[in-house]
Protein backbone atom coordinates (compact mmCIF):
# COMPACT_ATOMS: atom_id res chain seq x y z
CA UNK A 1 0.00 0.00 0.00
CA UNK A 2 2.47 2.63 0.84
CA UNK A 3 4.37 2.00 -1.99
CA UNK A 4 0.97 2.38 -4.60
CA UNK A 5 0.33 5.93 -2.40
CA UNK A 6 4.22 6.65 -2.88
CA UNK A 7 3.91 6.20 -6.65
CA UNK A 8 0.47 8.24 -6.92
CA UNK A 9 2.42 11.04 -5.05
CA UNK A 10 5.12 10.98 -7.55
CA UNK A 11 2.99 10.68 -10.81
CA UNK A 12 2.27 14.21 -10.95
CA UNK A 13 5.74 15.86 -10.61
CA UNK A 14 6.71 13.32 -13.48
CA UNK A 15 4.08 14.65 -16.14
CA UNK A 16 5.76 18.04 -15.40
CA UNK A 17 9.13 16.78 -15.58
CA UNK A 18 8.55 15.99 -19.31
CA UNK A 19 10.60 18.44 -21.42
CA UNK A 20 8.91 20.81 -23.91
CA UNK A 21 10.23 22.29 -27.24
CA UNK A 22 7.82 23.63 -30.01
CA UNK A 23 9.07 25.66 -32.92
CA UNK A 24 7.70 27.59 -35.78
CA UNK A 25 9.20 28.99 -38.63
CA UNK A 26 7.68 32.34 -40.61
CA UNK A 27 8.69 35.78 -42.08
CA UNK A 28 8.76 37.72 -38.58
CA UNK A 29 10.64 40.92 -39.98
CA UNK A 30 8.75 41.37 -44.08
CA UNK A 31 11.60 40.53 -45.49
CA UNK A 32 10.31 37.24 -47.28
CA UNK A 33 12.92 34.89 -45.41
CA UNK A 34 11.78 32.30 -42.89
CA UNK A 35 13.06 33.38 -39.55
CA UNK A 36 12.75 30.83 -36.72
CA UNK A 37 11.25 30.68 -33.39
CA UNK A 38 11.80 28.23 -30.49
CA UNK A 39 9.94 27.85 -27.31
CA UNK A 40 11.54 25.21 -25.01
CA UNK A 41 11.42 24.58 -21.50
CA UNK A 42 13.96 25.89 -19.00
CA UNK A 43 15.57 22.50 -16.97
CA UNK A 44 15.07 24.91 -13.70
CA UNK A 45 11.89 25.88 -13.85
CA UNK A 46 8.34 24.86 -15.30
CA UNK A 47 8.48 27.66 -17.60
CA UNK A 48 9.58 27.81 -20.91
CA UNK A 49 12.11 30.47 -22.70
CA UNK A 50 11.77 31.70 -25.92
CA UNK A 51 14.27 32.14 -29.07
CA UNK A 52 13.98 33.60 -31.83
CA UNK A 53 16.31 33.95 -34.96
CA UNK A 54 16.32 36.15 -37.87
CA UNK A 55 17.34 34.42 -41.24
CA UNK A 56 19.90 36.74 -43.09
CA UNK A 57 20.02 37.18 -46.36
CA UNK A 58 22.44 34.60 -47.01
CA UNK A 59 20.65 31.94 -45.35
CA UNK A 60 22.20 32.41 -41.88
CA UNK A 61 19.97 32.33 -38.51
CA UNK A 62 21.22 35.16 -36.27
CA UNK A 63 19.99 35.08 -32.78
CA UNK A 64 17.58 38.16 -32.48
CA UNK A 65 15.83 37.80 -29.16
CA UNK A 66 16.29 35.36 -25.70
CA UNK A 67 13.54 35.50 -23.44
CA UNK A 68 13.70 33.34 -20.31
CA UNK A 69 10.87 31.85 -18.40
CA UNK A 70 8.83 33.63 -20.36
CA UNK A 71 5.71 31.53 -20.24
CA UNK A 72 4.15 29.00 -18.16
CA UNK A 73 4.66 24.84 -18.99
CA UNK A 74 1.70 23.21 -17.68
CA UNK A 75 0.86 19.22 -18.41
CA UNK A 76 -0.75 17.34 -21.14
CA UNK A 77 -3.10 19.70 -22.92
CA UNK A 78 -1.69 23.16 -21.21
CA UNK A 79 1.67 23.06 -23.28
CA UNK A 80 2.25 26.55 -24.69
CA UNK A 81 1.95 27.03 -28.08
CA UNK A 82 3.40 29.64 -31.35
CA UNK A 83 1.64 31.18 -34.19
CA UNK A 84 1.81 34.36 -36.21
CA UNK A 85 -1.24 36.71 -36.93
CA UNK A 86 -2.01 38.27 -40.48
CA UNK A 87 -0.19 40.54 -40.00
CA UNK A 88 2.79 39.06 -39.31
CA UNK A 89 3.56 39.35 -35.23
CA UNK A 90 4.25 36.35 -33.01
CA UNK A 91 2.03 34.87 -30.36
CA UNK A 92 3.01 32.94 -27.95
CA UNK A 93 -0.29 31.62 -25.86
CA UNK A 94 -0.17 29.86 -22.24
CA UNK A 95 -2.78 28.13 -20.53
CA UNK A 96 -3.83 26.22 -17.57
CA UNK A 97 -7.44 24.26 -18.28
CA UNK A 98 -7.54 22.15 -16.16
CA UNK A 99 -4.97 23.08 -12.18
CA UNK A 100 -7.02 24.40 -9.26
CA UNK A 101 -10.36 26.37 -9.94
CA UNK A 102 -8.49 29.41 -11.20
CA UNK A 103 -8.34 28.81 -15.41
CA UNK A 104 -6.52 31.08 -17.47
CA UNK A 105 -5.40 32.03 -21.07
CA UNK A 106 -2.15 34.32 -21.57
CA UNK A 107 -1.13 35.76 -25.18
CA UNK A 108 1.62 37.56 -25.88
CA UNK A 109 2.04 39.32 -28.90
CA UNK A 110 5.58 40.15 -29.98
CA UNK A 111 6.25 42.60 -33.27
CA UNK A 112 10.01 43.49 -35.06
CA UNK A 113 9.80 46.81 -34.31
CA UNK A 114 13.67 48.88 -34.93
CA UNK A 115 15.41 45.58 -35.37
CA UNK A 116 14.03 43.71 -32.32
CA UNK A 117 11.15 41.86 -31.20
CA UNK A 118 9.06 44.00 -28.89
CA UNK A 119 5.84 43.22 -26.68
CA UNK A 120 3.13 44.83 -28.66
CA UNK A 121 0.28 43.65 -26.86
CA UNK A 122 -0.90 41.65 -24.16
CA UNK A 123 -3.72 39.71 -23.79
CA UNK A 124 -4.99 38.15 -20.76
CA UNK A 125 -8.33 35.83 -19.74
CA UNK A 126 -9.28 33.94 -16.43
CA UNK A 127 -12.78 32.75 -14.65
CA UNK A 128 -12.88 30.65 -11.67
CA UNK A 129 -14.94 27.36 -11.68
CA UNK A 130 -16.41 27.94 -8.33
CA UNK A 131 -17.53 31.28 -8.97
CA UNK A 132 -17.92 32.65 -12.79
CA UNK A 133 -18.16 36.44 -10.87
CA UNK A 134 -14.61 36.62 -10.32
CA UNK A 135 -13.86 36.54 -14.23
CA UNK A 136 -11.51 38.65 -15.41
CA UNK A 137 -9.68 40.15 -18.80
CA UNK A 138 -7.71 42.52 -20.15
CA UNK A 139 -6.26 43.11 -23.58
CA UNK A 140 -3.41 45.52 -24.06
CA UNK A 141 -2.05 47.52 -27.31
CA UNK A 142 1.38 48.00 -25.63
CA UNK A 143 2.67 50.13 -28.67
CA UNK A 144 0.15 52.54 -28.10
CA UNK A 145 -1.04 52.26 -24.67
CA UNK A 146 -5.01 51.46 -24.85
CA UNK A 147 -6.11 48.55 -23.66
CA UNK A 148 -9.43 47.48 -21.28
CA UNK A 149 -10.47 45.22 -18.56
CA UNK A 150 -13.45 43.15 -18.53
CA UNK A 151 -15.45 41.75 -15.29
CA UNK A 152 -18.22 39.91 -14.53
CA UNK A 153 -19.18 36.61 -15.40
CA UNK A 154 -20.03 37.39 -18.76
CA UNK A 155 -17.49 39.98 -19.08
CA UNK A 156 -20.17 42.33 -19.42
CA UNK A 157 -18.40 45.29 -17.20
CA UNK A 158 -15.81 46.87 -19.45
CA UNK A 159 -13.53 49.79 -18.17
CA UNK A 160 -11.07 51.20 -20.67
CA UNK A 161 -7.74 52.83 -20.21
CA UNK A 162 -4.91 54.05 -21.04
CA UNK A 163 -1.35 52.58 -19.72
CA UNK A 164 2.15 54.00 -19.29
CA UNK A 165 3.55 50.29 -19.77
CA UNK A 166 5.10 50.06 -23.24
CA UNK A 167 6.13 46.84 -25.20
CA UNK A 168 10.07 47.32 -24.40
CA UNK A 169 12.18 43.86 -25.96
CA UNK A 170 11.00 40.77 -24.93
CA UNK A 171 14.07 39.82 -23.90
CA UNK A 172 13.80 42.67 -21.02
CA UNK A 173 10.03 41.14 -20.43
CA UNK A 174 9.20 40.66 -16.58
CA UNK A 175 6.45 38.33 -16.60
CA UNK A 176 4.20 40.91 -15.26
CA UNK A 177 0.61 42.35 -16.92
CA UNK A 178 0.27 46.23 -16.80
CA UNK A 179 -0.88 47.05 -13.56
CA UNK A 180 -4.23 48.74 -15.51
CA UNK A 181 -4.81 45.09 -15.85
CA UNK A 182 -5.18 44.24 -11.51
CA UNK A 183 -5.36 40.97 -12.57
CA UNK A 184 -5.08 40.22 -8.35
CA UNK A 185 -1.92 38.33 -8.91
Amino acid sequence: MRILIAFLLFLPITAFAQEFTTTLSADLTGDGLRDHVELTQNSETLDADLNIWVRQTNGDLKLRANAPSVVWVGGIGQKPELSVTAHGSLQVHSMNDSIGRNRWHQTLTLAWRNKAFVMAGYTYDSYDTLDLDLSIGCDVNLLNGKGERLTGANHDIKTNFRTQSRGGPIDDWNGEAPKECDLGN
